[in-house]
């Protein structure tokens, strides 16, 4: 598995921004600042919290587990460098949304509700259910216009991540050298074809975001979730 990632890290870093997108936003409470807090993150004027960044590290984590089953070790983790993946993952996704909000990327109230409408969470014999919905918010500590905004935020980043990949050269030519082996094989031709798309795409979307942190300042302190007393010790917050 670790071996499989690391020589397609290109194509598991689009499938892990997928995955953060859906995890970046999604039952994560508002955080009480009255603790005064030292932000995380500050991109700009949004800050990002420790409480906030160990929730998503928590979903995260479940993520993989919940997929991996026990191949899923504290040593894949470790190898994964799953701590640095979301922190990296969290500022992208903010980065994006900043600079969605402004290029004037908007997300209308229609599809804010049939993302939620359509959201498998919600959904009971087929049909959308709004008292699953309310009562899942609430189970959550979340009320339903925070919800919605944040959902809103979720779309707005995946619309302005589409449009990056837009300017991906989407064109895949099979190597010459290959093409001939290939020929008559179609499955293989269409997987490989994927493959370069996928990397194509990755390409562009790191270096548009290399461009956005030269513009948007970041600002991290990586020692608020720095582990004490080595690994799987309590995490300092």
């Amino acid at each position: 598995m670790i071996k499989f990632m690391h020589k397609y890290a290109k194509f598991f870093y689009v499938f892990f921004f997928l995955i953060i997108i859906s995890f970046i936003f999604f039952y994560v409470g508002p955080i009480d600042k009255s603790l005064e807090q030292l932000a995380l993150v500050e991109i700009g004027e949004k800050k990002i919290y420790p409480d906030e960044y160990w929730r998503m590290y928590e979903n995260m984590k479940n993520y993989y587990s919940n997929a991996l089953k026990e191949k899923f070790t504290p040593e894949m983790e470790k190898e994964l460098r799953l701590k640095d993946i979301v922190l990296e993952g969290i500022i992208d996704n903010e980065l994006l949304l900043s600079e969605a909000i402004n290029l004037g990327i908007k997300v209308t109230d229609e599809e804010v509700n049939d993302a939620i409408t359509h959201d498998p969470s919600f959904i009971r014999d087929g049909v959308f259910r709004k008292e699953i919905y309310l009562r899942t918010l609430e189970l959550s500590r979340l009320n339903p216009r925070y919800f919605e905004q944040k959902k809103r935020d979720d779309l707005t980043i995946q619309k302005m991540r589409r449009l990056i990949e837009l300017a991906a050269n989407t064109k895949a030519e099979i190597p010459k050298e290959f093409a001939g082996a290939l020929k008559g094989n179609e499955q293989a031709m269409e997987s490989i074809m994927k493959s370069i798309q996928d990397e194509q795409k990755a390409k562009t979307l790191r270096s548009y975001m290399q461009g956005l942190r030269k513009i948007i300042p970041v600002k991290v302190r990586a020692e608020l979730i720095a582990w004490e007393g080595g690994d799987g010790a309590k995490p300092v917050v």
